[in-house]
């Protein structure tokens, strides 16, 4: 079946061309939005990172995790993977996706894990008070490196 012949069987198929003008303002006024968002991004992440910390605060010398504060402590870091990339930050998105890693493979009972999560915190936040974008800052890749490793010596992944 050709696209003539499926937009003939399926009309919703049917588009009508946008007007390139319109289009263009809808673009631009995205690219706005993003663009301001860029640049709450540190502040908005910041606010994360501190509330990852203070989620992770009462295991100090816990074990194991306690299960509520573990699935809210993966919901923040699920937030900022998803984010730091999308606004410039990808090695904020790799250290919460690492962490993200290490909490879906080992889970609440691993007597790593509380170092785990307060290890990504404090890299996390030396990112954010660096303010490192992008991927080119040597020693921020450095403490990315290390944490991947230090789950990986957990994981076997």
């Amino acid at each position: 079946m050709n696209g003539a012949d499926a937009a003939r069987r399926v009309p919703w198929l049917k588009r009508k061309p946008a007007k390139s003008g319109r289009a263009d303002e809808r673009f631009a006024a995205a690219e706005a939005i993003v663009d301001r968002l860029r640049a709450e991004y540190p502040a908005h992440a910041s606010r994360d990172v501190e509330r990852l910390a203070e989620a992770a605060a009462p295991m100090a010398g816990a074990a194991p995790v306690q299960e509520p504060l573990f699935g809210e402590i993966f919901r923040i870091a699920h937030d900022i993977r998803g984010q730091g990339a999308v606004f410039g930050y990808p090695l904020m998105s790799r250290l919460a996706s690492s962490l993200c890693l290490a909490m879906r493979t080992l889970g609440p009972r691993d007597a790593a894990m509380i170092t785990i999560i307060h290890s990504h915190v404090a890299g996390m936040r030396a990112l954010l008070e660096q303010n490192v974008s992008g991927v080119g800052n040597r020693p921020a890749l450095t403490i990315a490196a290390a944490l991947e490793l230090l789950v990986r010596s957990r994981t076997g992944r």
